[in-house]
C-alpha cells in the first residue's frame, strides 16, 4: 500500500493505493496518523478510490486511525468507497460508523 499525503484547505488528505491488508503497512498508517495528530492536522479525508481490496486488518486500521483522531477533537471520512470496499464495511455494520462522501470535494467541505 502507498500513502499519498496532501492538503486541502485545512483538511489531509490521504489518497491510498493497493491493498488495505494489515501487516507492515499497518505500522506506517499509524505513524502517518500519528504524525498528523501531532502536527494538528485532525481533519483527515481517506481517498479509497485506488484501494482495490481491505480485508479485517484494513478496517481495523481504519477503525484504530478514527478512533484516535477522534480522540484528538478530529475526524476521518472516507471518499471514494467502491462497491467492493463498502460490502465488508456494511457486513461489520461500520458503513454507520464512517461518513462515506463520492468524492474527497465532498468530504472536504463536509468539514465545513
Amino acid at each position: 500500500m502507498e500513502i499519498k499525503q496532501t492538503m486541502d484547505q485545512d483538511v489531509l488528505v490521504l489518497t491510498l493505493t493497493g491493498e488495505l491488508m494489515g501487516g507492515p503497512d499497518a505500522d506506517t498508517f499509524r505513524r502517518t496518523i500519528d504524525n498528523a495528530i501531532e502536527e494538528d492536522k485532525i481533519q483527515v479525508v481517506v481517498d479509497m478510490d485506488k484501494v482495490s481490496w481491505m480485508n479485517s486488518s484494513g478496517i481495523g486500521m481504519l477503525i484504530s486511525a478514527l478512533s484516535s483522531l477522534r480522540s484528538s477533537s478530529g475526524d476521518l471520512k472516507l471518499a471514494n468507497v467502491s462497491e467492493r470496499l463498502r460490502r465488508p464495511l456494511e457486513i461489520t455494520k461500520l458503513s454507520s460508523v464512517f461518513e462515506q462522501f463520492p468524492s474527497i470535494s465532498a468530504a472536504i467541505q463536509s468539514y465545513k
